[in-house]
C-alpha cells in the first residue's frame, strides 16, 4: 500500500492517539482478579470450559488482559461486555468508537509500522480489514454446538457472531400514526421530500450495504436503481454520522430517519427521546447486518482476544446478545430480542455481500446519485 505525505501525516496523528490508547489499556493490565477455581460458563461443554480457560489462564499469567477494540459502535455493546467481564473477571475491554474509515486508516497504519494497538476490528458488514491478506487471523472458535459451521468470510479472517437489525424511525411529537412511513416507497411520498435523514451513503458505512441491498438481481424488481433515483430526489438530508441520525429526529431537526441502526435508535428511546421504529414488515424491505469481526494478527492480547469471540459462542453468550446487545444469535437454539420479530417473520432484502469488487459499482451509483 502507498501512502501520500498527507496521509502520513494523518497516520502519524492517528497513531499517536493510538499509542495514549495503549497506555491506558496497558495501566489496567495488573488489576486482574482471577478466581481460584476454573471458570463454568453456563450451558457450555466440558471441552468447551477447557478451552475457554485455557485462553484465561495464558492472558492472566501473562498480564494480557485488555481487549482493545475498533469500531464505529464498540461502547453501544458495555453491558454485553459487562456480562462477559463478570465472568472472566479482571478481562477489560477498552472501547474505541470511530467511523470505519478512521479504524481501518489507523488499523492499517498500525500493521505498516508494526506498532500494534488493536485487538479486534469489530465492523459489521464492513470487509475492507478482512479482506487485506496479513491483518487479521482467523478466530479458532471451539464452543458452538458440534456440527455447527462459524459464519465467516475470507478463510475466516472475518467471523460472523451475530445478527443485527435497521428500522425506520419517526418523532412520535410530528408524525401522527396514521402517516407513519411503514415501508420504503412511502418515503417517497412528496411530503417527506427535505424533511428525511440518513447517513452519509458516499463514505463507508452502514448506509451504503443497506441501499445496495435495494439495487441487487435479487430485489431489483422491488426497487432498484430507479427507486434509489427516486429517494435520492426526495433531497435526503444527510447527519454528521450514522449514529447522530435518531438524536436528530429525536430533536425535532428530522421527523423521519431511515437504515437506523438497533443500538443508536434504542440509546436514543432509553433517554426518553420521542421517537419510535417501525420494520418494513408489509415489503420485505427489512435489513439485517450480519455483526462480524476480525481479530488482529499478532495483536497484544491474543488470547483474551480469542477467549471473547469464544465467549460469544458459547450459550451464554448468544443469550446475552440477545438480552443485552438486542441481536439475533446464529447458533439454531439461539434467541431473538424481546419485542422483536421471530426471525422466521422479518422477510428481508439479502445480507450485504462482501466482495468489494461486487459492491464497487453499486457504490458509484450511489455516490454519484446522493453527490451534494
Amino acid at each position: 500500500m502507498t501512502f501520500s505525505r498527507t496521509t502520513l501525516r494523518i497516520t502519524t496523528a492517528l497513531l499517536a492517539a493510538g499509542a495514549l490508547t495503549a497506555l491506558t489499556a496497558c495501566s489496567s493490565s495488573g488489576a486482574a482478579s482471577k478466581p481460584d477455581k476454573p471458570v463454568e460458563v453456563p450451558g457450555a461443554s466440558a471441552e468447551a470450559n477447557d478451552y475457554m480457560n485455557e485462553l484465561y489462564d495464558k492472558a492472566v499469567e501473562e498480564g494480557k488482559t485488555d481487549i482493545v477494540l475498533y469500531g464505529p459502535s464498540v461502547s453501544a455493546q458495555k453491558s454485553l461486555f459487562d456480562v462477559f467481564t463478570d465472568r472472566f473477571p479482571g478481562i477489560k475491554m477498552v472501547q474505541q468508537d470511530q467511523p470505519d474509515a478512521q479504524s481501518i486508516t489507523k488499523i492499517e497504519a498500525e500493521a505498516q509500522s508494526g506498532s500494534k494497538i488493536a485487538d479486534i476490528y469489530d465492523g459489521g458488514e464492513s470487509p475492507q480489514v478482512a479482506a487485506e491478506p496479513g491483518i487479521c487471523t482467523a478466530a479458532d472458535v471451539r464452543t458452538a454446538p458440534e456440527g455447527f459451521e462459524i459464519p465467516g468470510e475470507f478463510d475466516g479472517r472475518l467471523t460472523y457472531y451475530a445478527m443485527r437489525y435497521f428500522v425506520l424511525v419517526y418523532n412520535t411529537d410530528m408524525v401522527k400514526e396514521s402517516e407513519v412511513p411503514k415501508n420504503w416507497d412511502d418515503l417517497l411520498d412528496p411530503k417527506w421530500k427535505g424533511k428525511i435523514s440518513m447517513g452519509d451513503p458516499t463514505v463507508p458505512g452502514g448506509i451504503r450495504y443497506i441501499l445496495t441491498s435495494l439495487m441487487v438481481p435479487e430485489s431489483e424488481s422491488t426497487w432498484g436503481e430507479d427507486y434509489i433515483e427516486k429517494l435520492a430526489a426526495q433531497d435526503v438530508q444527510f447527519a454528521q454520522s450514522e449514529p447522530n441520525v435518531p438524536a436528530d429526529v429525536a430533536s425535532g431537526r428530522f421527523p423521519i430517519g431511515i437504515a437506523v441502526y438497533q443500538g443508536f435508535y434504542e440509546d436514543v428511546k432509553a433517554k426518553g427521546g420521542p421517537i419510535a421504529a417501525v420494520f418494513p414488515l408489509d415489503d420485505g424491505g427489512n435489513f439485517m447486518s450480519r455483526t462480524g469481526m476480525c481479530i488482529i494478527e499478532d495483536s497484544p492480547h491474543p488470547d483474551a482476544a480469542q477467549l471473547y469471540i469464544n465467549w460469544l459462542y458459547s450459550p451464554e453468550g448468544q443469550q446475552a446478545l440477545a438480552e443485552k446487545n438486542r441481536s439475533y444469535g446464529w447458533t439454531p437454539e439461539a434467541p431473538g430480542p424481546e419485542g422483536t420479530p421471530p426471525l422466521d417473520e422479518l422477510k428481508r432484502v439479502p445480507f450485504a455481500n462482501s466482495d468489494p469488487e461486487f459492491n464497487q459499482p453499486y457504490f458509484d451509483f450511489i455516490s454519484e446519485q446522493f453527490k451534494k
